[in-house]
């Protein structure tokens, strides 16, 4: 379980370098005319880092939850923001 939370969270936060490559596989695959939006290559970035990490876990452990790559994903792309909105809490 611990194990699913961080592979997924490494592979969310990664979403930030990949996104060039993924916006470059985009541009192949569709064409220039066809090719989403920045936040529409963001959220295929996120995708295509989430599918890797469960392929990954799927290799590696018997029973892979769904539910904990999703979060552990969220959770990793979004570290900064979730930081700084506690510390703004904290005072």
């Amino acid at each position: 379980m611990l194990f699913t939370l961080i592979v997924a969270g490494v592979a969310g936060a990664a979403t930030p370098w990949i996104e060039g490559q993924v916006a470059e596989a985009l541009r192949r695959m569709l064409g220039p005319a066809r090719m989403p939006d920045a936040a529409g290559q963001r959220v295929a970035a996120f995708a295509a880092a989430l599918f890797g990490a469960a392929v990954f876990l799927v290799l590696v452990m018997d029973e892979v939850s769904p539910v904990l790559v999703i979060l552990g994903g969220t959770l990793g792309a979004f570290q900064a923001e979730i930081r700084g909105a506690l510390a703004d809490r904290r005072g």
